[in-house]
């Protein structure tokens, strides 16, 4: 292996605890997390893509419905049976080999176990990530009508450590699998690359480095001070700058979830009226050139802002605002030419408080689901807060409140939690629902939000859950626990629980919670006898039960067995 790629590759490892895998799984995850991170908005756990022992020829699978990871078919079918009729679907199939040499049968067989997935009506396989992932592509195709385009994309990546130089028999095989998929006529478009040493360290790059753009500026104008904001501008640009700048990729794609993250709104499609009339405004020859006093601009907020004479530099910047108007630009980026300008309001800041409350009230001219505003509620802050107390604490963890907040900070990813994953160990370990947390986050929220983040909650009841995540997640990793504990996380966090503080569980908004959740945050807080021992006796309750099937761990029923034998 390159020893750029094997460098990457050991800083992957030891930020996710991966160090006892093998170096094979371990440039799997590498490349499922690398090829996936540039698809979803969020973080995401590699388990959940990463296929086992018993995969076909497919190492990672993914299926990514408005920029997020659906896991079960009932998740999915919950996504489809809201009022939105434009869903973003795409199936993201990924095949990775350490060699430097991509092989011909290795590809073959990748194409051919795709073609299964996609076309078998009867999927017979034995492993579970693919199960699972072939029951959200069925949902998918069964409500085509409410998927934007009228069909899902299909993205193949085939992963190598060597120089990719299009050898024809490859090319070939590559130009025959497209025609196969779109003959088969699921898909609306089908994108299938070989994935080298260069294109994947850019990849591994984009995971944790910010971005940067600059662009002229026809007219600019500064804000008075304001409290909480270094620098405030209007400004003027060319529609084609502000596209070309600041929302294309290197690959000519648009930079969807690295500048829209904060947005709450995914794009609502052309066929939106707003969006449709704002096309036509762009197509409309000299009316075009009425664009910024028609549109309300779009506005972004950067950690560092720098005017130097007529050009704007903005480095790590998110569009909090203005995401139709910015995805119809892109969309209709042929018709821009140099007489069509658009405002942005441009805000500088590194208050976190003041970033928030820019999301909330830029976001709340119309109605949208309040579980996507979690991230701004105030308890969300004050557990952000209490993380922060156990700062210069061996092994600490940190509660990641906005995405990629702590990008460059060279802290390991295993000891971030952002709000979904912290939310996941609550709703399991707190109230006892491991079956949500693995296979129906979205059945989650729908279930418990209101719940897990009432304002009454001891912020103490996050720490505890994602502590004992955390020490599991070493635990697998370093083999203490066997590999395939995996398999019930969830459903140990209950069981580790009872054993540690007792099956009599306070109240979470009440006083006693707090010397209850600090049985739990003493214990996990330092590596020794205390952190092993609950885990072993709880995983020696699993074994001791009968074989465990997948449909039994989507069930209540097997977690009061656990806690029965326990």
């Amino acid at each position: 292996m390159h020893r750029i790629i094997k460098s990457y590759l050991d800083s992957f490892v030891k930020s996710f605890g991966l160090e006892q895998e093998p170096e094979s799984t371990q440039f799997e995850m590498f490349s499922n997390y690398v090829v996936v991170s540039s698809k979803v908005s969020s973080q995401f756990e590699l388990d959940d893509i990463t296929t086992g022992d018993g995969d076909d020829g497919i190492d990672g699978v993914a299926i990514v419905i408005n920029e997020e990871i659906l896991l079960s078919q009932e998740d999915a079918e919950s996504m489809f049976s809201g009022s939105k009729r434009h869903h973003d679907v795409e199936v993201v199939f990924i095949q990775a080999k350490r060699s430097e040499e991509s092989d011909l049968g290795d590809f073959l067989k990748f194409k051919e176990s795709i073609i299964r997935f996609v076309s078998s009506e009867n999927y017979e396989v034995i492993d579970e990530t693919q199960k699972n992932s072939k029951e959200v592509f069925d949902v998918c195709i069964s409500n085509v009508t409410k998927i934007r385009g009228g069909r899902p994309s299909l993205t193949a990546r085939y992963v190598t450590t060597g120089i990719y130089r299009e050898p024809r028999a490859l090319e070939q095989a590559k130009i025959g699998f497209e025609v196969q998929l779109k003959e088969i006529g699921y898909f609306n478009t089908v994108d299938i690359k070989f994935i080298d040493r260069d294109a994947l360290a850019a990849l591994w790059v984009s995971t944790y480095s910010g971005i940067s753009a600059q662009l002229d500026m026809f007219s600019q104008a500064a804000l008075p001070n304001i409290e909480g904001v270094e620098e405030a501008y209007l400004v003027v640009v060319k529609a084609k700058d502000f596209v070309n700048k600041l929302l294309l990729a290197e690959d000519g794609s648009l930079r969807a979830t690295q500048v829209f993250e904060e947005n709450i709104r995914a794009f609502l499609g052309l066929e939106n009226p707003v969006n449709k009339s704002i096309s036509e405004t762009l197509s409309s020859g000299r009316g075009a050139t009425r664009f910024p006093v028609l549109n309300n601009g779009i506005t972004i907020v950067s950690s560092n802002v720098i005017v130097q004479g007529a050009t704007l530099h903005l480095e790590n910047y998110q569009i909090i605002n203005g995401c139709q108007t910015s995805s119809v630009l892109f969309e209709n980026r042929h018709l821009l030419d140099d007489s069509i300008m658009v405002n942005l309001k441009i805000i500088e800041t590194s208050n976190e408080d003041v970033f928030s409350e820019l999301v909330r009230a830029t976001n709340s001219q119309t109605k949208v689901d309040e579980t996507q505003f979690l991230s701004l509620q105030p308890i969300v802050k004050k557990i952000e807060q209490y993380f922060n107390t156990f700062e210069g604490h061996d092994g600490r963890l940190h509660f990641e409140r906005r995405e990629k907040q702590y990008v460059g900070r060279e802290i390991p990813a295993l000891r971030i939690f952002s709000v979904n994953l912290a939310a996941k160990c609550v709703a399991a370990m707190f109230f006892q629902r491991p079956d949500l947390s693995s296979r129906y986050p979205k059945r989650m929220y729908e279930l418990l939000a209101k719940d897990i983040f009432n304002e009454g909650n001891k912020e103490i009841i996050f720490y505890a859950a994602c502590l004992t995540l955390y020490r599991l997640h070493l635990l697998v990793s370093s083999r203490m626990i066997p590999q395939n504990m995996k398999r019930y996380k969830w459903h140990l966090l209950v069981l580790v629980r009872v054993i540690v503080s007792g099956k009599d569980m306070p109240k979470l908004n009440s006083k006693k919670i707090e010397p209850y959740c600090q049985k739990i945050v003493d214990a996990f807080s330092k590596y020794g006898d205390s952190v092993i021992k609950p885990f072993q006796q709880a995983v020696e309750v699993i074994e001791s039960m009968d074989d465990i099937s997948a449909d039994s761990l989507k069930k209540q029923l097997v977690l009061e067995e656990m806690l029965n034998k326990l």
